[in-house]
């Protein structure tokens, strides 16, 4: 963490740097509401991806000083559905694709830190392309510890957090259709990896764009598995509330030999939730809870696991609701990786 505080400081960056009464350090960069940083007691390599500009002081002010949507890594926040929130032109998506300015990097400010935690707050006012309308959006995020879920597991060194989201919409002049609008949590993780998505069924996923390169996808009785490494260009997937449950995770190795990284994301499903985020190529079909995608062509590569939680909608009475996640991340020798990926994903690993 000192490394990458370091150079944030001096690219002018403002950042948090936390350190939670269990050891575990996070790095927050206010600019987009980004867990930018999560780090071990005693340990300096990062468990999240981040933008290969920030490796270096120089590259990292440029980086943020050019134009365009800036991406420097970790966990950030967004809003759905995508088609509403980023794409101009359904029929152009790649042309007209872009992040609403207002919501990343936004606006965001702390307004709480202690030895127990931080609390970033922003308001975005939104425009919704398809429909022509606008929106006010209040979004809160709240860092609080997260109990080991395997304390008794020797040879892993641990480092985790609890994120509490809150999103309030304000009423909208045309109240006979309300807006509907939910939040999506985006972790970005260090290629090449692997994602393990725990199911209550063999149901292949629906792939979203692009194409998972030949043999990276596999479907097994309660597990998809996807190695996230291999050739081709960018690819992602979604999967249905009815089959998740309720966690992901993802494999790679770490830095120092003979070690590994699991990341796992603990995130509530509704089966009967209003998840609103639908599909580039057909706007009826939504309900998309959880996604992956691999992200393997320019210089910024990365892994990307991402949640839905149901929306909230500008009717008075229900435009405000609160989501809750852990993170769980562990680092150690390969069996000991494998047993915790055993007992918290189901999956067998063969490391």
């Amino acid at each position: 963490m000192k490394h990458l505080s370091g150079v944030l400081s001096q690219a002018g960056r403002p950042h948090l740097p936390l350190t939670l009464p269990d050891g575990s350090r996070l790095l927050l960069l206010p600019a987009g509401g980004r867990m930018l940083g999560l780090f071990p007691a005693g340990d300096d390599e990062n468990f999240l991806w981040t933008n290969p500009a920030l490796a270096a002081a120089d590259s990292a002010k440029a980086y943020f000083a050019r134009d365009g949507w800036p991406n420097p890594g970790g966990d950030r926040t967004w809003l759905a559905p995508e088609i509403e929130l980023f794409i101009g032109d359904l029929q152009r998506v790649p042309e007209t694709y872009a992040v609403p300015p207002s919501l990343d990097p936004g606006a965001w400010q702390v307004t709480a830190a202690d030895a127990a935690g931080a609390t970033l707050v922003t308001t975005a006012r939104l425009s919704l392309l398809q429909s022509r309308r606008t929106v006010e959006a209040r979004l809160e995020k709240a860092y609080r510890p997260a109990v080991n879920p395997l304390p008794a597991l020797a040879g892993l060194r641990y480092a985790g957090y609890t994120q509490r989201t809150t999103l309030e919409l304000e009423p909208v002049a045309d109240s006979t259709t309300p807006v509907r609008l939910g939040v999506w949590n985006l972790l970005q993780l260090p290629p090449p990896g692997e994602m393990l998505i725990p199911t209550w069924s063999a149901t292949p996923p629906q792939v979203v764009f692009g194409t998972p390169a030949a043999g990276e996808l596999e479907t097994e009785p309660r597990l998809v598995r996807w190695r996230m490494g291999g050739p081709g260009g960018d690819a992602k997937i979604a999967l249905k509330a009815a089959l998740l449950a309720g966690r992901a995770g993802h494999l790679c190795r770490a830095a120092a030999a003979d070690s590994w990284n699991l990341v796992v994301r603990q995130f509530a499903v509704e089966p009967a939730g209003d998840y609103v985020d639908a599909l580039w190529t057909d706007p009826a079909n939504a309900g998309w809870v959880f996604q992956a995608c691999c992200v393997r062509s320019g210089a910024e590569r990365f892994n990307e696991l991402e949640y839905h939680a149901p929306a909230v909608s500008s009717e008075s009475g229900r435009n405000r609701a609160t989501d809750e996640s852990q993170v769980w991340a562990f680092r150690g020798p390969a069996a000991a990786i494998a047993e915790a990926a055993r007992l918290l994903l189901g999956a067998k690993l063969a490391l």
